[in-house]
């Protein structure tokens, strides 16, 4: 099979997602014998509805190689999920950019929900005896897809959080007496961004108390738990995942806050739970303290992530444009961890149907007393953060990839 390919982004950006792009890019303009053009499509899926395809291949190598160093979505993201009914018209619409641009292979970059529209995609064109080989890329700070070891994304947000966390409690460890300083990270139903807090402790003592969503949290034990630490050390450092749950299940955010919506995808919107676990404490205890939201930072902090991250990323779309020369389609590329000494990662696929709207939960057998990570998360982790890029900067700051976005034109 002969024809043009399509890649885009889409869910919420990471630090290293444009490394995938620039993965894909690359690999895909050495393909001409196969891949006649490469597009990209802005703004996730909703580009190809709204005819907004860009010819990559008129972007300069200098550029390119900048995305290994340029935080968010190049392209731009969508939060867009394709609907289940495949009669659907936003189907036809779609299929009828594809012959257009003569579309035969597509990339998704992104997390589950961005892999059940893949599926989808690949489901319709199926059904319309459209030859199209469609994978997608994974990509996520969150590391919850299934199936893969890991997902680009997760170790430079990890890198981030714990540099972050040992920071933080090396300043507020200069008073003799300090405060309850709450520290809310990412993670709705998974807890392994909270828990590379853990990580600090290599460089300090790290967290006093880290809560996942994989572990109920139960708030009288947590102030009784806060209050005997302060009691020793007069001042406490907790992580916290914005999406820590009560015995019955319940958001802490939703069971304590007031006018809570859903997002895009019916989502409850979580954030402020260190807020409202800070307030509870003041109340209850008495004492000073502090919340700390680290927000966005976590998915765009490009200034700190790792090298590995970074290759990984890259290889993920290298391989994905590989799967889909080879004849592949309806596949995710997943990372396999090597059983040895030193740190290796192979590059395989899993079917996007296993992947799409799944969760892989933090083990529960790493989480201690509900409240502390063990070490065998340290040997998880730690080689997923190592390695540092050397950034290229200008005045100090350094210098982002800026695309051209040269408009497509219908293949003749």
């Amino acid at each position: 099979m002969k024809g043009s390919c399509l890649v885009f982004q889409s869910g919420g950006p990471t630090s290293v997602i444009n490394s995938s792009l620039a993965g894909v890019i690359e690999t895909a303009l050495k393909k001409k014998k196969i891949i006649t053009n490469v597009y990209g499509s802005l703004n996730g899926i909703t580009g190809v509805l709204n005819d907004n395809i860009v010819d990559l291949s008129k972007e300069s190598k200098t550029e390119i190689k900048k995305l290994l160093q340029t935080p968010s979505a190049a392209l731009g993201s969508a939060r867009l999920l394709l609907p289940t009914n495949l009669n659907d018209p936003i189907y036809n619409s779609i299929l009828e950019q594809f012959i257009k641009y003569n579309i035969r292979f597509v990339f998704v970059n992104g997390g589950n929900d961005s892999m059940d529209s893949a599926s989808k995609l690949h489901q319709f064109c199926e059904s319309k005896n459209y030859k199209c080989n469609i994978i997608g890329i994974p990509k996520t700070i969150d590391n919850d897809l299934i199936n893969t070891d890991h997902t680009p994304g997760y170790g430079s947000a990890c890198k981030y959080i714990a540099t972050t966390l040992a920071e933080i409690e090396a300043d507020i460890t200069c008073y003799a007496k300090g405060r309850v300083t709450v520290v809310e990270i990412m993670g709705r139903d998974a807890g392994w961004l909270t828990a590379s807090s853990k990580l600090a402790c290599l460089s300090l003592n790290g967290p006093d108390l880290i809560y996942l969503p994989e572990a109920s949290f139960n708030m009288d034990d947590f102030l009784k738990k806060v209050d005997n630490i302060y009691r020793k050390k007069q001042k406490v450092l907790v992580a916290v995942s914005e999406g820590i749950k009560d015995e019955n299940g319940e958001y802490i955010v939703k069971k304590y806050a007031q006018n809570i919506e859903n997002d895009a995808f019916g989502h409850v919107q979580l954030g402020g739970c260190s807020s409202i676990l800070a307030n509870i404490v003041s109340q209850k205890l008495n004492i000073s303290t502090r919340s700390i939201e680290l927000n966005l930072p976590q998915r765009c902090a490009s200034h700190i992530s790792s090298l590995t991250d970074i290759n990984e990323a890259y290889n993920c779309g290298k391989h994905a444009v590989e799967l889909a020369i080879n004849g592949n389609s309806n596949y995710m590329v997943t990372m396999i961890r090597n059983n040895t000494e030193n740190y290796k990662i192979t590059y395989g696929k899993t079917l996007l149907s296993e992947v799409a709207n799944s969760i892989k939960y933090f083990p529960t057998n790493w989480i201690i007393n509900g409240c502390d990570i063990s070490n065998e998360f340290i040997e998880y982790s730690l080689p997923l953060i190592r390695g540092n890029m050397k950034t290229k900067t200008q005045n100090g700051l350094p210098i982002f990839a800026t695309l051209k976005k040269v408009k497509a034109i219908k293949e003749r």
